[in-house]
């Protein structure tokens, strides 16, 4: 198999349907596969072949597509990571993961690239995406005006990788997570089939980056079913907001500090958006709060689906079902997977009680690249232990209470900020809300929250904490309140509570 055989399925059955569309650009799947060939045979000529590591340094676009789709025809393996790394980033990634190739926009490249050449040992070229020159490099637009439209494509074992992805790094350097051909499809064919209710007239936009695991849902998925992907360099409300009415996209998927902007924006001023396409909303990388689930579906005129999942199992493997979720509920476990939540010694907790999410399933990793430790670390007779804190109900649905490492421990009392962040977000005024333990001589530990508020909103620390006293149990009200403009978030729109921690 290879995980490119979703495009050649598509060029037989749909080739003038749109595959890829941006502002710049628009292509239908058999214009978009042969671009696919041209670089694919563009690459091969500069000496990739299967196995090798082709790093990507580049920004959602149509030439992302091509260029990750590209590698995975030759059976080289895509090195994805985020436009915004910079020189210590890139020079981790590229070394830990022997990169033999890398594709880089030109602008970046030039600042963060092209002086630490010497530090890339085993990094033979260099190939630029857009206007600009670095010393020795190739032209992405050369190679695919030269490469020949048809491509034969190598063909893999399911068990192959098709990708590493490097964890976001919340303790110590980054990890490669090493993801399957078989991974791939098999989670894209669920997001297609099941998850995400979309078929080949629709169109499909997500203001995730696209080195982020939220691929397999927002690409993968669509494509599999022939559904046109729309793509924009950065995400902003407004331009995502404009995007969705211009191009009449019916699905969007993020991350809900997305959301939370996007309900800003629109409500600021509806009459400037058309969103009467829009039928279907998708929210994963971080728990949504329940209190913005009726306003999104409302505002939006959607329904609102959440997922659960982690770049370590190929991006699904629980989702709510549309029109029969719950509220703050991550959903029911995925078709072909199997989720338990245990104690610490590995026995399954009775439902209500909370344990970690351990779980079953075709997009679980192969393990992390060069680190068989780790690796070994993160499973128990076959299950993965994702780290993550959950509970179900009586009726099987999931629930994320938090991080296992964010649970807080507080004059003897569990505390788990989720909760409290739950609570805050109910708070009129608030308009993101984080929660950390602090430490504290008596208690051991007391939870402290940070809050940005809504544009014009006005609160202060002792309203804030009185609010909270009302509505939970008093050991776990904060007993300090800060207030942000903004809360620090990576690449991917997540709220960084490690930079909120560094900052104690």
């Amino acid at each position: 198999m290879n995980l490119a055989q979703i495009i050649e399925k598509n060029v037989r059955r749909i080739p003038n349907s749109p595959a890829v569309l941006s502002e710049q650009v628009q292509l239908s799947w058999q214009e978009f596969n042969q671009q696919v060939n041209r670089l694919g045979n563009g690459l091969r000529k500069l000496g990739v072949s299967k196995g090798d590591r082709v790093a990507m340094y580049l920004p959602n676009s149509p030439e992302y597509l091509v260029t990750y789709f590209a590698i995975t025809k030759l059976g080289a393996i895509a090195v994805p990571f985020n436009i915004m790394y910079k020189s210590s980033e890139i020079t981790y990634i590229v070394n830990n993961a022997q990169a033999k190739l890398l594709v880089a926009a030109a602008d970046e490249a030039q600042k963060y690239v092209s002086d630490i050449r010497d530090q890339l040992p085993t990094l033979d070229k260099l190939v630029l995406v857009g206007e600009g020159a670095v010393e020795g490099a190739e032209s992405y637009a050369d190679l695919l005006a030269g490469g020949e439209p048809e491509m034969d494509m190598t063909e893999c074992a399911e068990d192959d990788v098709v990708t590493i992805l490097y964890t976001s790094g919340t303790t110590g350097q980054p990890k490669g997570a090493m993801l399957t051909h078989g991974n791939f499809y098999y989670n894209g064919e669920l997001n297609g089939n099941y998850t995400l209710h979309v078929n080949d007239q629709d169109s499909f936009f997500t203001g995730t980056p696209f080195c982020h695991i939220f691929f397999v849902l927002t690409v993968l998925g669509p494509m599999y079913k022939g559904s046109a992907v729309v793509t924009a360099p950065r995400f902003f409300p407004d331009k995502a907001l404009e995007l969705l009415s211009r191009f009449k996209i019916t699905h969007f998927a993020g991350v809900p500090t997305m959301y939370i902007y996007m309900l800003q924006t629109y409500l600021a001023d509806p009459s400037k958006y058309d969103l009467t396409a829009l039928r279907f909303a998708q929210s994963a990388g971080a728990a949504m709060p329940a209190e913005y689930v009726s306003q999104i579906e409302k505002s939006f005129g959607v329904g609102f689906c959440e997922c659960y999942g982690s770049t370590e199992t190929s991006s699904t493997c629980t989702y709510g079902r549309l029109g029969h979720g719950k509220a703050g509920s991550i959903g029911l476990p995925a078709e072909n997977w199997e989720i338990r939540v245990v104690d610490e010694e590995n026995n399954e907790v009775p439902g209500g009680e909370v344990g970690e999410i351990t779980v079953k399933g075709p997009g679980v990793f192969k393990g992390y690249w060069g680190m068989p430790e780790a690796t070994a670390q993160a499973f128990s007779d076959g299950w993965f232990h994702t780290g993550d804190l959950g509970k179900a109900d009586e009726d099987g649905y999931l629930y994320i209470v938090d991080r296992k490492k964010d649970m807080l421990i507080c004059g003897g009392y569990n505390i788990y900020p989720r909760e409290v962040e739950e609570v805050l977000y109910t708070h009129p005024a608030v308009l993101e809300a984080a929660v950390i333990g602090v430490p504290d001589a008596a208690k051991g530990e007391i939870p402290k929250a940070y809050i940005s508020l809504k544009p014009g909103a006005k609160a202060a620390e002792d309203e804030v904490i009185s609010y909270c006293k009302e509505r939970m149990a008093a050991y776990k009200v904060p007993r300090l309140v800060e207030f942000m403009d903004v809360l620090p978030k990576n690449a991917s729109g997540k709220i960084l509570k490690r930079s909120l921690r560094a900052g104690e």
